[in-house]
């Protein structure tokens, strides 16, 4: 029983990893372009007032971010075996749903 409580746990913790790692695709590069205003084109009416508007609401975003990491990093940080499993999955997410963005849908 002890074993198929470890394996269980570990699954949780790769789909949690993985649908953290697509959240933070999306959370963090929206946060980002926001920030940067790299959504709109240069010169163009959308760029001067709604793209200086919106910074504000990319350093939230960010900052939003970086908050719930930490908490999610210190809840399991007391089992460094999960904190591992987690990250890996995480940034395995990332990658996958980068890929499926930019490469397969084309």
């Amino acid at each position: 029983m002890k074993r198929f409580y470890s394996i269980i746990n570990r699954i949780t913790v790769i789909l949690t990893g993985l649908i953290w790692g697509a959240i933070s695709f999306f959370w963090l590069g929206y946060s980002v372009l926001t920030l940067g205003n790299f959504i709109e084109e240069p010169g163009s009416l959308d760029y001067e007032y709604q793209g200086n508007a919106m910074r504000i609401y990319g350093l939230i975003g960010c900052i939003l971010y970086a908050i719930f990491f930490a908490v999610i990093l210190l809840f399991l940080s007391r089992k460094k075996r999960n904190l591992f499993i987690f990250l890996f999955s995480m940034i395995l997410g990332g990658i996958i749903l980068g890929i499926y963005i930019f490469a397969l849908r084309g």
